[in-house]
């Protein structure tokens, strides 16, 4: 979820997986699925900016990675280095 400013300075959190568009004219308009407007004090870059940073963690989390790393690594333990697992050997 995002948490974003109403005009009056209530927050909200805003699922971000409904968001269809968001527009800057002059004031945020966040368009969702539904036809539903939602008018906030973030510019539109930070809503996009929140939006990616939500994505990226929860592809993290999917990939195994809660730092957010975007590389996939075993979490297996093996072998120091150097040595070989034992069903390596022939």
């Amino acid at each position: 979820m995002m948490m974003l400013t109403r005009p009056d300075g209530s927050r909200l959190l805003v699922n971000p997986n409904r968001i269809e568009t968001v527009e800057q004219m002059p004031d945020t308009v966040i368009t969702l699925a539904d036809g539903k407007k939602l008018l906030v004090r973030e510019t539109a870059d930070v809503v996009s900016e929140l939006f990616l940073a939500h994505h990226r963690a929860v592809h993290a989390m999917v990939e195994g990675q809660p730092d957010g790393a975007t590389t996939w690594q075993d979490p297996t333990p093996g072998p120091p280095p150097g040595e070989s697992r034992q069903s390596d050997v022939p």
